[in-house]
């Protein structure tokens, strides 16, 4: 994967701004002229306070202040400047069209924070729109903006563009809190028990639930190759491959596991075994 920061190369409909910190300025623009009048800059930050909301227009702040979302990339929606402002309800039955479900993705934060095999960001993603006044000058752009947290924007612990490839990486990683059949996510630089790689392994129907860490160590061994391109060699001998579950009901009925990364000696850290 490579930085939406560098280039970021689309096809047809699309359109990136190149940028680090606040929106392109435009003087006196002609309506209609450009269809990308006062997008944000690809590294523009914002205050998000809620990921579903997108017309509740995020406020630009500086990015060494605290900042929820970055911007991503901007597409132009392609609609015609007569086009009357979006309303909950037109983006709910397409009004802006295939541009609105493309423009943001988990590739897109992946890309953003420049993560690479079996990184799982502690990072979501969500879309930003001009505001009225913006569209009204002509203004048709959708932007997608990668968020900081799990299921909620959070304030980020600083820069997310190429975070995952900066320095320490832990608050940009998740990691899961409770243990292998209940458990929350959380930052990696958080007390945890163990640490999300990519990966689940082939669980046969009828196998019988693993009730604890003896009973999972037969089918956690199949995520040995993905724990190993995580790590870029083979595992540390204070490092161990585990997995999740689902409770012992839902396991008769379905059988599936994910694999993660657990100390060896149990217990919780607040790091990431990739730094």
């Amino acid at each position: 994967m490579l930085a939406v920061g560098a280039a970021l190369l689309l096809a047809g409909c699309t359109s990136v701004v190149d940028g680090t910190a606040s929106p392109a300025s435009v003087a006196a623009p002609t309506p209609g002229d450009d269809p990308l009048v006062d997008a944000p800059a690809v590294g523009t930050c914002h205050d998000i306070e809620n990921s579903y909301s997108p017309l509740e227009i995020p406020p630009v702040v500086g990015c060494d202040e605290e900042h929820t979302g970055e911007t991503a990339l901007v597409q132009d929606t392609g609609l015609p400047l007569e086009a009357e402002y979006p309303t909950e309800d037109g983006i709910d039955d397409g009004y802006l069209g295939d541009v609105w479900d493309e423009v943001c993705s988990y590739d897109t934060v992946q890309d953003y924070l420049q993560g690479r095999i079996g990184d799982q960001a502690y990072a979501s993603y969500t879309k930003v729109l001009p505001t009225e006044e913006q569209w009204a000058i002509g203004a048709r752009w959708v932007a997608c903006d990668v968020t900081y947290g799990y299921l909620e924007p959070e304030p980020a612990p600083g820069r997310m563009a190429g975070a995952l490839r900066s320095g320490e990486t832990a608050p940009y990683r998740a990691c899961l809190t409770g243990d292998a059949q209940d458990n929350d996510v959380v930052a990696c630089s958080e007390p945890h028990w163990a640490e999300q790689i990519s990966g689940s392994p082939d669980v046969p129907e009828g196998t019988p639930f693993p009730a604890d860490q003896a009973a999972r160590a037969p089918i956690a061994a199949q995520c040995l190759p993905n724990a190993v391109d995580y790590l870029d060699g083979p595992l540390p001998a204070d490092v161990a491959v585990d997995i999740t579950t689902e409770d012992a009901d839902d396991w008769e009925g379905y059988p599936f596991a994910t694999c993660v990364l657990v100390p060896v000696a149990g217990g919780t850290t607040d790091t990431s075994f990739r730094d």
